[in-house]
């Protein structure tokens, strides 16, 4: 199931996972009728209670935070959004229209049929009102492009000190790859089992034929598995066939099983080669979340921001 549109916008442009940095001025009055006023641009209650209805739908099927604890949240990500476009127009940072167009016919095209004007509907926003989202979620990433990101490097020492500490994770377990035929008996099981020992090469073209499981139609191909996956008392009698052997009847709640192992790979570590590019993105990823952090945080120790509390909590969705 594809996740509500609005929140998908708002955990987007807000990627930088600052968490709450500091800066806040609580207690002072902001204009009136205002939530909170981030320096001298307001926020007003309408768009918070709105920001709160999408939050609350994107949360859907999870368990609810207390009103005034999700009030804040969502107060701080409309304060977070509206520093980081303030400086993305100190720094003249433009996006045009037409790549607002085109971001928007890209997600469009992610939902099929009229699930798109559905979800719109169904969050009250408005082809107009998303383009505006999506001109300020790309605004701020052109800001972090510009400002933030050139800054980020990972060098080969990180990736091979990361590589030495967490060698747990480039541990590969000892893994199979299985052909499979399913029958509905063991009578006929035994029969197919038999006419394969005469004519082991015909296995997937049997499968095709015989097999009653999904993957049979594809020759019985159930790629590579590894020990205790699955029914592990079924698939588990894989690994000690050998290779091109045919497999005894083995009962599932399925069925019948006949197995032929095609490959065999044990149990190994990961080379730092192999592993090197998976390392230096994840790295990369969280230096960027992480000077994302500091960037946002440094501008909210430089703004002026008022928060009026008691319109906020007076907001509801």
């Amino acid at each position: 199931m594809r996740p509500a549109l609005a929140p998908i916008l708002i955990a987007t442009a807000l990627a930088a996972g600052c968490g709450r940095c500091g800066g806040a001025r609580s207690g002072e009055r902001p204009a009136p009728g205002a939530v909170a006023v981030v320096n001298g641009e307001p926020i007003p209650p309408d768009a918070l209670a709105r920001e709160l209805r999408d939050a609350q739908a994107g949360a859907e099927g999870q368990a609810p935070a207390a009103g005034d604890v999700l009030r804040r949240r969502v107060l701080d990500d409309l304060v977070d959004r509206a520093l980081l476009l303030q400086q993305a127009r100190a720094r003249s940072i433009v996006v045009g229209q037409d790549q607002v167009e085109r971001a928007f016919l890209r997600l469009r095209a992610e939902y099929p049929g009229t699930h798109f004007d559905d979800l719109l509907a169904q969050e009250r926003l408005s082809q107009a009102e998303l383009k505006a989202r999506l001109k300020d979620q790309l605004t701020v990433e052109r800001l972090f492009e510009q400002e933030v990101f050139p800054q980020v490097q990972v060098v080969d020492a990180e990736v091979e000190r990361y590589y030495a500490e967490h060698g747990a994770e480039f541990q590969e377990p000892e893994r199979v790859h299985v052909l499979q035929i399913v029958v509905a008996s063991r009578e006929e099981a035994a029969q197919v089992r038999e006419k394969l020992r005469r004519n082991p090469q015909t296995f997937a073209e049997v499968a095709r034929r015989s097999s009653i499981a999904p993957e049979g139609k594809g020759g019985g191909d159930l790629g590579f598995i590894g020990r205790g996956s699955g029914f592990p008392e079924v698939f588990d009698t894989c690994f000690a066939l050998p290779v091109n052997v045919i497999s005894d009847v083995t009962p599932s709640p399925y069925g019948f099983h006949l197995f032929k192992v095609v490959e065999k790979k044990p149990a190994q570590r990961r080379t730092l080669e192999q592993a090197r590019a998976e390392i230096a993105e994840k790295l990369g990823r969280e230096k960027r979340a992480g000077a994302q952090a500091e960037y946002l945080e440094a501008l909210r120790k430089r703004a002026q921001i008022e928060i009026d509390e008691k319109a906020l909590a007076a907001v509801t969705p």
